[in-house]
């Protein structure tokens, strides 16, 4: 199973993962920094205060630390889920066209499409591995079989496993 403790530590080297809890930080509503934000103060017994001043990559690298914690699982989600909406969002979008699934800028714009099956992911593979790094295409199909359901899984999470 690829959840986000695993990608984050398994696909993502020490730089990338620090720009992908970055992203959370930067792109993420204001209603989910102010959960992390509490989270985070509980955890490390700080002022929310202390949190909330502190510069972003200071604020990533504390959320790194708690990797670990089922708590802050969803945090870590949401950001796989920003860094590849505005990080990765060409290499989203290479797949979602070798797929035929309608999108904008990598981001799905219908209900109304079928999700790949495990064939199409290693086809698309082959034919992207020139144009992306492999490793960034792991991390962005371990990823998509996260947070986009079982269907998903099914497609990505063997070639991820082939891939690594």
């Amino acid at each position: 199973m690829w959840d986000a403790k695993r990608i984050l530590k398994e696909l993502a080297g020490d730089e990338k993962r620090k720009q992908i809890l970055t992203d959370f930080w930067k792109f993420g509503d204001d209603s989910s920094k102010a959960l992390a934000i509490v989270s985070l103060a509980r955890a490390l017994h700080f002022r929310d205060e202390t949190i909330r001043k502190m510069p972003l990559p200071k604020k990533a690298e504390l959320l790194a630390s708690r990797i670990g914690s089922h708590e802050f699982e969803e945090m870590l989600e949401t950001a796989l889920m920003h860094y590849h909406t505005h990080e990765a969002n060409e290499m989203m979008g290479a797949f979602l066209d070798l797929w035929n699934i309608p999108h904008k800028n990598g981001s799905i714009e219908t209900d109304d499409y079928k999700p790949p099956v495990p064939g199409q992911v290693r086809d698309a593979v082959r034919q992207l591995e020139s144009h992306f790094d492999r490793r960034d295409m792991a991390l962005y199909l371990a990823s998509v079989g996260l947070l986009m359901g079982e269907e998903w899984r099914t497609a990505t999470w063997p070639v991820v496993d082939e891939m690594v």
